[in-house]
């Protein structure tokens, strides 16, 4: 479908006051009023996924498996996109007067995220090879990798509704007072409610018949990479190819690790990764 059709039935049937959303959470319809408190907090580093791990505090959490394939991911779209601007980019000066990258980066920045406070802390332009480097992989993975494991996980988490119920029916209990089964059942949603939730999560979860990944797949019959790429440069389509590379090994270590888990972390798997946000 895309993911502009897709935005305009979420605010419509979802996340409108007047939608599903509203009619299941606890926040009703304040939910955009939530929303609001939160982006009033976002940052452009929260989009840094080494930055955004030690801003949360878990560089050390043990069998933090989406920290450490999101580092592998970050690393390999990193050098992806250090290989590929080097083609297009040989000095600082070329990024500078790059008026259309330029334009980009200001409309993002002043136009995007014209209501946070500092604009989000967001470049007001690109001065370095190196800053866009980090603009570029940031970009990449958000709209790919950390979609994916915010997305398609939902249904995995959130069909037990106990994880994260869509809203509570009791109060929260108070310092000290004794926890019992009963009051835990009195606490969470009705089943319709819960019933309703649980079919959100599954459809959110859905990968789109038209998603391209990252790897592809003869069983599934998916694509990858190099499908249908817009490359037209020799150099540009190998960097393609070193990176499916690289991934295919990222792949095999992921599998490897996999086998010693109880539950295995597959969630961002390249070839269950979407090149970019479709659903």
């Amino acid at each position: 479908m895309g993911v502009i059709p897709i935005n305009v039935q979420g605010r419509e049937f979802l996340t409108k006051s007047t939608g599903v959303m509203a009619a299941l959470m606890a926040s009703g319809d304040k939910l955009w009023n939530l929303a609001d408190v939160f982006m009033k907090q976002f940052r452009y580093e929260h989009l840094l996924h080494p930055e955004d791990i030690k801003r949360r505090g878990v560089e050390d959490l043990p069998d933090y498996h989406y920290r450490d394939d999101g580092m592998m991911w970050w690393n390999n779209l990193k050098q992806y996109c250090e290989e590929f601007i080097s083609l297009h980019y040989t000095s600082d000066e070329l990024v500078k007067e790059d008026s259309e990258l330029q334009n980009m980066v200001d409309e993002i920045r002043n136009h995007g995220f014209k209501r946070l406070p500092d604009q989000g802390n967001f470049p007001a332009s690109l001065d370095t090879i190196e800053q866009l480097l980090e603009y570029t992989t940031a970009l990449i993975w958000n709209g790919s990798v950390w979609h994916t494991a915010v997305n398609f996980a939902q249904f995995n988490y959130l069909s037990y509704v106990p994880n994260a119920p869509c809203a509570m029916t009791s109060p929260p209990p108070k310092q000290d007072e004794t926890i019992t089964m009963e009051r835990i059942l009195m606490s969470l949603p009705v089943k319709e409610m819960a019933r309703v939730a649980i079919d959100i999560s599954y459809s959110l979860s859905l990968f789109s018949p038209v998603e391209k990944f990252y790897l592809g797949s003869v069983r599934e019959e998916k694509g990858d990479l190099r499908t249908e790429t817009m490359m037209v440069d020799e150099e540009e389509v190998k960097c393609i190819e070193r990176l499916v590379s690289r991934l295919t090994d990222f792949q095999k270590h992921i599998d490897t690790r996999n086998e010693s888990l109880h539950i295995p972390y597959t969630v961002i798997k390249p070839d269950m990764t979407p090149l970019t946000v479709q659903t």
